[in-house]
């Protein structure tokens, strides 16, 4: 196998400057979770004949990644405080109907990712596994 190897080339500025540690105010650090809830939907939007036009269900899976500089407690965000903010939310959707939720009427993964973005307190990005294969990423706008 070929592997192709590239060098970056510094001058002796860069050589020089400390090395950017978590504590660093020019760097932003980020941190994830990962949360879990089983739900069934369907998509009202979809034509006739589409597999998802019917009821049926997933195992879901959302990683929630929150960013920023660090606190006085060398934190992001405190991850009970992230479960504080997240686990609400997942009880209102595990094990229910996604389109009887306000807002989730088409619930897509896509519209099931900006569902938890928007009532995320700090979140950077959401990403919704509808299994393994299948996901649906959404991002803040630059903050």
């Amino acid at each position: 196998m070929n592997r192709h190897i590239e060098v970056e080339k510094f001058s002796s500025d860069q050589a020089s400057a400390e090395p950017a540690t978590a504590s660093d105010t020019r760097v932003t650090t980020r941190i994830g979770r990962t949360y879990r809830f089983e739900a069934a939907h369907h998509l009202p939007k979809v034509p006739d004949g589409h597999k998802c036009k019917n009821m049926h269900g997933h195992n879901y899976r959302i990683e929630v990644v929150l960013s920023g500089k660090l606190d006085q407690r060398g934190f992001v965000a405190d991850f009970a405080e992230v479960d504080a903010d997240v686990l609400p939310l997942i009880k209102q959707v595990d094990h229910r109907v996604l389109n009887d939720v306000p807002g989730l009427e088409n619930p897509t993964a896509e519209v099931i990712a900006a569902w938890f973005l928007a009532r995320i307190s700090n979140c950077e990005s959401v990403r919704v596994y509808e299994n393994d294969d299948c996901w649906a990423e959404i991002s803040s706008p630059a903050r």
